[in-house]
């Protein structure tokens, strides 16, 4: 029986093509949550986004955020927060100030970026985004890189990083969080506290960043718009997005 649903955001729950979550979408969380099924966000994306986009007022049991760095209840209270270490913002600190390449970085009240390009740009327009303010650091804990060029730059920048790792979320930037860290762990840190086993889990996404999210629940489901690798790394293909994917799959395992 499932106790517990988990969606990322971007492609999954928004679809962008249309600039909202989809009204089927919106009746199946409805749904889920009337028949007594917790509904989670998970995403990398951070609580003040899920603010602007509308997200929040869904009524969500709980976040899992950041890529698993940041896990909240309904309340916004903190279950379990994994910030960068010290070390690593340190070592990459100048490379954010040299201005080269644009770099955010993300804390728990507040996303600021070291310059804005028209890859930023880019990246911001493709999730239906504002662009970030641009900020410099005061020495608060972080708890997401966000790196806005391509793998080879990235990998450069991340040798300055040796406990981090990477996870691209779209053609224009990466998420870099602590080693170990994964929407994956967050789910755990949830479901721990929610009192739900992951056998009694299902999860959606499309993105690079989904796949061990999807790997970790009872039923991971790749939305048809998704990367090819996704899809098989999914235990089930639905429709994409903007085409009634989410409650189609939930009537698909006879959820709903």
């Amino acid at each position: 029986m499932i106790k517990a649903a988990f969606f990322d955001i971007d492609g999954t729950l928004m679809a962008h093509s249309l600039g909202c979550v989809p009204e089927d979408t919106r009746r199946a969380l409805e749904e889920l949550k009337k028949r007594g099924v917790r509904v989670f966000t998970c995403t990398g994306r951070h609580i003040l986004e899920l603010d602007e986009l509308g997200l929040t007022s869904l009524g969500f049991d709980g976040h899992v955020l950041l890529n698993g760095q940041l896990c909240l209840d309904g309340a916004r209270r903190i279950l379990s927060e994994t910030p960068v270490p010290w070390e690593d913002i340190e070592r990459i600190l100048p490379v954010f100030e040299e201005r080269r390449i644009p770099i955010a970085f993300v804390e728990k009240d507040r996303i600021y970026i070291n310059f804005i390009d028209g890859r930023v740009r880019a990246a911001q327009k493709a999730i239906s985004s504002e662009l970030p303010e641009t900020g410099c650091w005061a020495g608060g804990a972080v708890y997401l890189v966000n790196i806005f060029a391509e793998d080879e730059t990235v990998l450069r920048a991340l040798e300055r990083m040796p406990r981090c790792r990477m996870t691209r979320w779209n053609p224009y930037g990466v998420d870099i969080i602590a080693e170990g860290g994964s929407k994956a762990k967050g789910m755990e840190r949830l479901l721990a506290h929610f009192g739900a086993a992951r056998e009694e889990t299902i999860a959606f996404g499309d993105g690079e960043n989904d796949m061990e999210m999807l790997g970790y629940a009872g039923i991971g489901v790749a939305m048809g718009n998704a990367e090819e690798k996704v899809k098989a790394c999914a235990d089930y293909v639905t429709e994409a997005v903007d085409r009634g994917g989410i409650l189609s799959a939930l009537r698909h395992f006879d959820i709903l």
